[in-house]
């Protein structure tokens, strides 16, 4: 208790300097304020296409040329609410089938300006040269539906809440096409009506005086210039919907239902062998299935799957693990990913729901499911959400039984920004095999409350109940933030206890309290040098008790004095960490025992990174220090050569040396290597290829995958997947052939 006192007291001196020097800072002229929503969003205009459009990335049509043009970007970086340079032009037509959205991004050095590291759909947000468009068409102002691409036509589309969740994940059914001029670069964006959902009541007409909210966001790579119409400040995103201009002139059909059917086929070949002295088995099986969506009305969405396949999936790639909490793979299966912001509130530490114990075993390897069945419904007051997925037996993945998952969610928003939201999962195993039926139930109750545009509040408390005595846990969450363009400050705790336990969900540890402030100045002084965006040092601290007996287990206070955002987007800082540790049990990572106990020791970490960007990007960390009784040191970095969008080369590595380290004062060293390739023909033919091996585990892992949409949303794909056990000898091959292909109705 008394190390607790002591690494507490340190972190409110810190803390206490840290505000004092927020409030001594000079004002200067890029330290601009916040800028509140417009009273009355501007007004841009869509007009009726007299004619054919067809997307070629040209917008030379009759129809584009009578758009009115929408421009005066807004810079957000680096300089907030000045002009554009350069700025960009959007023009909005449609027809009775689709909404069109075409925009000339222009660039003084043409196409050998323009930044594109590779052609993945979801590539990374500030990688690349973007533009983007966001529509709320319920005019909630709080929820958005984003479309966005770079300047080869890949896809990005995601849905954001409260500019606070985000669904990176979902998939839309729309097309993109773009091309590359000496004079920068255009876009031409085809979106159905059934794929964007509006309200319904009819027609609108020009007229009116209401419309859809919309805004645009464009990102300038070579110059790492954000902009944005209307624009909006730099503490936020391009989802902060309060920051909007009114679409008006659409005159979109009834909304009505619609109908997506994706059937498909698997042919998969499985080769295992157990050990060294068991010879290798080989199975080849014909899988059938598909999904099916129904959009019941404009607002409400039904899912159904059967004889469920995630064959396309991305492998997970493996990690050494150094501390005493479990490993968060982030989930990788498209039915599971749309719609997860809705069914899945989250914590730093705990998930009350977390998809991957659905169709995956300990191991990461997949378990057979019979179907499911997923229903969302979403209107400007409130959200509806329930889930049913059947797993079947398997006897190979340690002998699973049946087991029946079920997930209910409702969200209510109040006020301009608040919500409060209960989550009920349930999860019932069968009994066989020698082994009883079991039930596994929790009960959450979260919120968001968001008084003022910086200040969010954050809240969650979750219940588990298992079938039988001694099976009641509880765990519980709160964070309060303040962003400014000046500064972001936030401290959350976390309590789980010893017996909460989400059968459906993710703890990283039990019987735990978790405090965690941390904050960071955001400071652009007129000294600074040009190749310098901003200067952002930050504190952080981290404390771990025990719940069962409030004993202080571990606190990691850690502080960055040099921190630098680069204006060509890359970084240089420098960490200095203190940790203090009381193991209550004896720990093993990498196979070196360490006895339970107390211990301190002082940690300096380094990292420069060069413009990702880039077609040679660089990230290279370093740290040196204590490790528990003895030393560690480690570097870890990434080495990526795009040359161009069609092809990259990356490396990623991780170097681990123990010296002195556990009972036996023992030296050891644990590396992970990476290679990965990456070939497109253009955005809707792609080929990747990774390789991992792990000196700790010794575990070696290749994933191949070709890709081929021949029609949006519709794939071949062609997937070899190895996992080999170099300790044992063992084995694991799949080959995997699968079309998938989707009808519209």
């Amino acid at each position: 208790m008394k190390n607790y006192l002591l690494v507490m007291r340190s972190i409110d001196v810190c803390s206490g300097i840290v505000v004092a020097a927020l409030l001594s800072l000079p004002t200067h002229a890029q330290d601009v304020p916040i800028f509140p929503p417009p009273a009355t969003p501007p007004v841009v205009r869509a007009v009726r296409a007299q004619g054919p459009v067809t997307i070629d990335g040209r917008l030379d049509e009759a129809a584009w040329r009578a758009a009115p043009v929408i421009r005066n970007f807004r810079q957000v970086e680096p300089n907030q609410s000045q002009a554009a340079r350069p700025d960009t032009y959007v023009r909005i037509v449609f027809d009775e089938r689709n909404l069109y959205v075409g925009a000339f991004c222009p660039d003084s050095l043409g196409r050998t300006g323009l930044r594109a590291p590779d052609m993945r759909r979801d590539f990374d947000y500030f990688e690349h040269d973007l533009f983007g468009v966001a529509f709320d068409a319920f005019r909630t102002q709080r929820n958005a539906t984003a479309f966005q691409t770079n300047p080869y036509g890949a896809q990005r589309d995601l849905q954001a809440f409260d500019d606070n969740l985000y669904d990176r994940e979902w998939d839309a059914l729309w097309k993109v096409r773009t091309t590359r001029t000496d004079s920068g670069w255009v876009c031409e964006m085809q979106l159905p009506w059934a794929t964007l959902r509006y309200p319904s009541g009819g027609k609108s007409n020009p007229a009116d005086s209401t419309g859809w909210f919309v805004n645009f966001n464009r990102i300038a790579r070579r110059q790492n210039q954000i902009s944005g119409f209307p624009g909006y400040p730099r503490a936020y995103s391009t989802y902060r919907m309060g920051y909007v201009a009114e679409l008006r002139g659409l005159q979109p059909p009834p909304a009505s239902a619609n109908i997506r059917v994706a059937p498909y086929v698997v042919v998969q070949n499985d080769r295992r062998r157990e050990a060294d002295d068991q010879p290798m088995t080989s199975e080849t099986k014909v899988k059938v299935g598909g999904d099916l969506k129904w959009a019941l009305n404009p607002h409400a969405v039904l899912d159904l799957t059967v004889n469920t396949d995630f064959a396309q999936a991305d492998a997970d790639r493996q990690v050494i693990n150094l501390r005493r909490f479990n490993v968060f793979f982030p989930e990788r299966r498209q039915f599971f990913l749309e719609n997860a912001g809705l069914f899945a509130p989250s914590t730093p530490l705990f998930q009350p729901f977390f998809s991957r114990t659905i169709g995956l075993g300990d191991n990461g390897l997949p378990l057979p499911l019979t179907g499911g069945a997923r229903y969302t419904d979403r209107t400007v007051g409130r959200g509806i959400g329930g889930l049913y997925v059947r797993q079947k037996e398997d006897d190979f993945a340690g002998g699973q039984n049946p087991a029946h998952f079920g997930v209910g969610r409702y969200l209510k928003n109040y006020g301009k920004q608040n919500n409060v939201g209960l989550l009920v999962t349930s999860r019932y195993d069968e009994a066989g095999q020698g082994r009883a039926s079991g039930q596994n139930t929790t009960f959450t109750v979260d919120g968001l409350i968001r008084p003022s545009q910086p200040l969010t509040v954050q809240y969650l408390l979750s219940g588990s109940l298992d079938r039988g005595p001694g099976g009641e846990g509880l765990a519980g969450y709160v964070q309060a933030s303040y962003s400014t363009n000046q500064f972001f400050i936030s401290t959350s705790h976390s309590l789980i206890s010893a017996r909460y336990r989400p059968a459906m969900g993710f703890v990283a540890r039990q019987d735990l309290i978790y405090h965690n402030p941390y904050g960071y100045l955001i400071w652009r002084p007129s000294w600074k040098p040009k190749f310098i965006r901003s200067i952002e040092p930050d504190f952080s601290a981290d404390i771990y008790q025990g719940a069962s007996d409030g004993r202080f287990q571990e606190g990691v206070f850690s502080m960055s004095p040099v921190f630098f955002l680069l204006q060509n987007g890359g970084s240089v800082y420098v960490k200095l960490e203190h940790n203090r540790q009381n193991l209550p049990v004896d720990f093993d990572p990498v196979g070196i025992l360490i006895a339970k106990g107390s211990y301190r020791y002082n940690r300096i970490e380094a990292r420069f990174a060069t413009d990702p960007s880039s077609k040679l990007y660089f990230r290279a960390t370093g740290s040196s220090g204590g490790y528990y009784n003895g030393t560690l040191r480690r570097a870890d970095g990434s080495l990526r050569y795009s040359a161009s969008a069609h092809a990259a080369l990356s490396l990623d590595g991780e170097y681990n040396a123990l010296r002195g380290v556990g009972i036996e004062k023992a030296n050891q060293e644990a590396w992970l290597l990476g290679p990965e390739l990456r070939l497109a023909l253009n955005p809707r033919a792609q080929l990747t290829a990774f390789y991992q091996y792990s000196s700790a585990a010794r575990l070696a892992r290749w994933n191949v995958r070709a890709s081929w949409e021949f029609q949006p949303l519709s794939y071949v794909y062609l997937v070899f997947n190895e996992l080999a056990n170099n300790q044992l000898d063992s084995r694991q091959q799949q080959t995997i052939g699968k079309v998938s292909y989707i009808k519209q109705f």
